[in-house]
């Protein structure tokens, strides 16, 4: 190869690299005569054909010949249709998918609910603050009816949600499923009943029945989150990021429990398990 090819050649890959619709590492390029030969695949016709006219503005370029293979990108489902290892199960599922996917709006709604009236009733509470104020004191104060809303809200709306998630985990580990589906109904049923509001006539029965449905929901959510994130590292529909955030939320309980229920680390949990439920609900939308 002749040094003026060697140049056209190196200012062709750097013009491929620099744009950001094309993946240049699935394109090669040869250079005889300062006619450039385009070889490899891309996603679609329009990515093609862009390659070709950056090319084309490139000094020293005389001809090109354009030989890259279309061939579009295999989402998830057409993954698991054409793949050995599809079962009766995970079909019925992802026909029923493609049907509505409305239960992980439920999920996406629900937290997106909890998120507003939760943070706008703490808000609106005279001096409250975070550092020295529980999630659950927001129940007594004077936008108790906002904190009432997102936790009935989120707590109900999540069990769909959660039933939808466990159907694309089927065929990796059929206990952990299970058992991570028992224990996210109870705990999502627990979030809901978080939202009742103080009876002032028995105050000291309510703070027992609260005591024990609070707990039931942080320490049900943690274990759940945890083993659907477990499930989510086996399988290849979920980014890394899911899993990290999810085993983070044990870390928080942990903390937690070492703080005597610190207000702060409270807050920490509560963020870290709605941010779960918002990602996980947005990423089975987008599959």
């Amino acid at each position: 190869m002749s040094e003026t090819d060697e140049k056209v050649k190196k200012n062709v890959k750097l013009r491929l690299f620099k744009d950001r619709h094309i993946d240049a590492s699935k394109i090669k390029a040869n250079v005889v005569n300062g006619m450039v030969i385009l070889e490899g695949t891309l996603n679609n016709i329009w990515q093609k054909s862009r390659a070709e006219q950056l090319v084309k503005k490139i000094s020293g370029v005389k001809e090109i010949i354009n030989k890259i293979l279309v061939i579009p990108q295999r989402s998830v489902i057409i993954r698991d249709l054409i793949s050995d290892k599809l079962t009766d199960e995970r079909l019925i599922h992802i026909v029923n998918a493609h049907l509505s996917k409305i239960e992980c709006y439920f999920g996406l709604i629900g937290t997106l609910i909890a998120i507003v009236l939760i943070s706008v009733s703490a808000i609106l509470t005279p001096n409250y603050n975070p550092l020295e104020n529980t999630v659950s004191s927001l129940g007594s104060g004077i936008s108790k009816t906002l904190f009432s809303i997102g936790f009935v809200c989120s707590g109900c709306l999540g069990i769909p949600f959660l039933l939808y998630l466990e159907k694309t985990l089927i065929g990796i580990n059929e206990f952990v499923r299970r058992i991570a589906t028992g224990v996210a109904i109870i705990s999502s049923l627990s979030i809901a009943l978080v939202g009742i509001l103080p009876d002032p006539e028995y105050p000291e029965t309510f703070l027992i029945f609260h005591g024990i449905i609070a707990f039931n929901a942080f320490v049900g959510s943690v274990i759940y989150i945890c083993l659907y994130s477990y499930l989510m590292l086996k399988s290849s529909d979920y980014k890394p990021y899911h899993v990290i955030i999810g085993f983070t939320s044990a870390l928080d309980l942990l903390l937690l429990a070492i703080t005597q229920f610190n207000p702060l680390v409270e807050w920490i949990l509560t963020i870290n398990i709605m941010a779960w439920s918002l990602i996980t609900s947005l990423s089975l939308i987008m599959q």
